[in-house]
């Protein structure tokens, strides 16, 4: 099917209302999904149109959901007519409105809702603080290892309460230490052997043999092979 700025414009509409899915919008006007993803590649008009579209339709989504959530949080009133109605005296063949009853309840607010926001609100204050231990990392020094021990407890825990009292949280703890104390003990034991190593190195070094110093020439001023008589 050729391209046609219409048929583009009603399918921009339909995206845009939220009114049918990409295939149904395609069965709507006989074309393939092909051939629509094709137009959005090579008409840029209609690409752009597009994505503006789908990016206006989650907009109105995203309101419709927090009026939504909005009124479970706050709690609303529902509203129910019941319309009763009679043959038109000077119309029998219609029925005209004779009663008219609206009811109103009150719905309270969503308790599941509430816990949602307040989960979510959570966990942003975690991702938050998670995000701030990364870009300033708190270091701490502890002088004995029930300290060190406790410190590790709370970062496992999340850093809340309650950490020594989860079984799997303190023996992934527990079997750290006993790793850091083997690495820092294999590390000791290894420097232990190259001080020693070159320490056997230096007493097996031959001593150096004296340097004999040169005789001096007391009297430079005579030639070779002449001394003075006091010699």
């Amino acid at each position: 099917m050729k391209y046609k700025e219409k048929t583009a414009s009603e399918i921009i509409r339909m995206i845009e209302q939220d009114l049918c899915s990409i295939s149904e919008i395609c069965k709507t006007f006989k074309i393939s999904r092909k051939t629509f993803y094709e137009w959005k590649k090579s008409k840029p008009e209609f690409g752009e149109a597009v994505e503006e579209a789908i990016d206006h339709r989650e907009d109105v989504m995203t309101a419709s959901a927090r009026i939504g959530l909005k009124q479970l949080l706050e709690g609303y009133v529902q509203k129910k007519e019941k319309i009763t109605y009679a043959p038109d005296k000077n119309d029998p063949a219609n029925d005209v409105e004779k009663c008219r009853v609206v009811e109103k309840k009150f719905c309270p607010p969503s308790i599941r809702a509430i816990k949602y926001v307040l989960d979510r609100e959570e966990r942003k204050k975690d991702k938050d603080l998670l995000l701030a231990s990364e870009r300033h990392p708190l270091v701490i020094e502890v002088q004995d290892e029930e300290t060190r021990r406790q410190l590790m407890i709370l970062k496992g825990n999340g850093f809340r309460s309650g950490g020594s009292l989860n079984p799997e949280i303190v023996a992934a703890v527990n079997r750290e230490l006993e790793e850091n104390k083997k690495m820092e003990s294999e590390e000791l034991k290894v420097k232990n052997e190259e001080l020693k190593n070159e320490q056997d190195k230096l007493q097996a070094q031959p001593a150096a043999a004296p340097v004999e110093k040169p005789k001096v020439n007391l009297y430079p001023f005579l030639p070779p092979g002449y001394t003075s008589r006091t010699d």
